[in-house]
Order: C-alpha cells, then structure tokens, then sequence
C-alpha cells in the first residue's frame, strides 16, 4: 500500500509538470499576457496531489492508517474530487488562454464542475481525517 501512495504521488506530479509545460507553451506560443486558471492547475496537481500522497506514508507508518474503512474511501473520492477539478480548470484555462468563446451555458458548467470537484476534494479531505482521528486513537488506547 506505501508503494501504491508513491505511484499515485509520482502521477500526480508527473501530471503538473506537463500542465506546466502546457500552460508555459500556450502563453509562449500565444503571446497570451492575461491571466488564466491554467496557470494555477499545475501547482494544484503537485501539492494537492503529489505532496499530499508523498505525505501518506508516513502517516500510514505512524498510525496505521491504511487499516481504517474511511480511509479507501479517502483514496477513491479524494482522486475523483482532484481529476475532476484539474480536468475542469485545465478545460477552463486552455479555453481562456486560446481565447475560445464559449456558450454561456458552457462557460458556468466548467466553472461549476470545477468548484464540485473542489468540493468533493473537501469531502475526501473530511474522510481523511477521520481516519486519521480513528488511528490516533486506536494507538493510544493500545
């Protein structure tokens, strides 16, 4: 399971520095001099995704976390909620850096689909926690 968190780490770390390199050469290729959310996914896949995963182990290490039911389902919907939210913000920021006209309609669903991923990334985090409160306490009372 400490190995898996790695693989998961070094994806998510792997896929921030190519939207970086994304964003870096559509603004160079573009001449774009606005800002765009697209700037702001690569830093949200390296810290939201690679630190926090890279950080697992240790908690898995100190507590034993893993042994906990909340903390699968930490590992399921906190991957959906970040996909989700990098998919959608990448969408929107790609969309303005190339200066794309969208609909109405579509331009609020990108933004809404972004911010429920958003959302269900705090609902992973809530799962997280509590399977880190369960261990800290399941280890004193040993």
């Amino acid at each position: 399971m400490i190995k898996r968190m790695y693989w998961i780490a070094l994806a998510y770390i792997a896929i921030g520095l190519t939207l970086g390199l994304l964003n870096h050469e559509i603004v160079y290729w573009t001449h774009f001099t606005g800002e765009s959310v697209l700037a702001e996914v690569h830093p949200h896949a390296i810290m939201l995704g690679g630190f926090v995963f890279l950080s697992m182990p240790l908690f898995m290490k100190s507590f034993g976390i893993e042994k906990q039911k909340n903390f699968l389902i930490f590992l399921w919907v906190y991957n959906i909620g970040l996909l989700m939210t990098l998919g959608f913000m990448t969408a929107r920021g790609v969309s303005q850096t190339l200066a794309i006209p969208l609909p109405s309609f579509a331009d609020h669903m990108i933004g809404g689909l972004a911010g429920i991923g958003h959302i269900i990334l705090a609902i992973g985090l809530g799962f997280l926690f509590h399977a880190l409160f369960k261990s800290a306490n399941d280890r004193s009372s040993e």
